[in-house]
């Protein structure tokens, strides 16, 4: 999970996912089961996407800037 900027809440959270083999994710299901279980309306997530793999540094660390740079630029 990463943020990206929002002109109300400042930052929403965006959700990364990585799907198991051979099992299937609809985003929207996604999205739409988790905003249901959070009270807070700031700390809904705002987008879900799915990958194939996460960029990651040397020691395998997720890098959430590049993730947020790549959301944001489609």
């Amino acid at each position: 999970m990463f943020g990206v900027r929002d002109a109300k809440w400042g930052e929403t959270p965006v959700a990364a996912m990585i799907p198991g083999e051979g099992h299937s994710i609809v985003a929207v299901e996604l999205l739409e089961w988790t905003n249901s279980r959070v009270d807070a309306k700031f700390q809904r997530i705002n987008d879900v996407i799915l990958m194939n793999s996460f960029p990651r540094n040397v020691a395998g660390k997720t890098l959430k800037r590049e993730l947020r740079e790549q959301y944001c630029q489609g």
